[in-house]
């Protein structure tokens, strides 16, 4: 099933992935930007790995991907998926990845309030997960920004080389903090940076 989400703002979209950015997926998984909170990301990236990697993806049928589309130049923005989808529990997690040049800019609230929108109303899920590094003090304060709650740390979760580890922070969102907190708090967000 080909999935299109438009965004509030209306300056993305959230497409399925495509072989055109292929390349750019390339680029994006191998900046230590990206990889810095992804330890169980590999570190170097084919374009054969990337294709590998965007076809199972695709035909994994608790896995919705996306890659996060600008409307007006159509630039590969980041990767984004709602994933560990378990319709019995109602439950799924989500996880999103940017390129350096657009981090900071909106384009992560905007992605996540529709793919959380998505699963939220139309996939008629009751709670997501957000799983991220101890580390990654920015997507950590979004989070409590948008309302999130800190459900727990699962202590040197991911390793890191050869003799690190890392906490895993895990954020949760039921659909009612989705109605009631986030999805306001989201909107007006965004509606200011139009």
């Amino acid at each position: 099933m080909a999935l299109t989400l438009t965004t509030r703002s209306g300056r993305v979209e959230l497409r399925p992935p495509s072989e055109a950015y292929d390349e750019t997926v390339v680029l994006m998984r191998s900046r230590p930007f990206a990889l810095r909170y992804l330890p169980l990301s590999p570190q170097t990236n084919t374009i054969e790995e990337v294709r590998a990697l965007r076809l199972a993806r695709l035909s994994d049928k608790n896995r919705i991907p996306f890659q996060i589309i600008t409307t007006d130049t159509n630039d590969l923005v980041g990767s984004a998926s709602l994933h560990r989808i378990d319709r019995a529990q109602r439950s799924c997690d989500v996880g999103i990845v940017l390129r350096e040049e657009y981090a900071r800019g909106g384009y992560a609230t905007d992605a996540l309030h529709a793919i959380m929108g998505h699963a939220f109303e139309e996939e008629k899920m009751h709670r997501v997960t957000f799983r991220t590094s101890d580390r990654n003090i920015p997507m950590r304060g979004w989070l409590e920004m948008a309302g999130a709650k800190l459900e727990g740390v699962l202590r040197e979760a991911w390793p890191v080389g050869d003799a690190d580890f890392m906490d895993c922070c895990i954020y949760g969102i039921l659909e009612s903090d989705w109605e009631q907190v986030v999805k306001p708090k989201l909107e007006e967000r965004i509606d200011r940076l139009r």
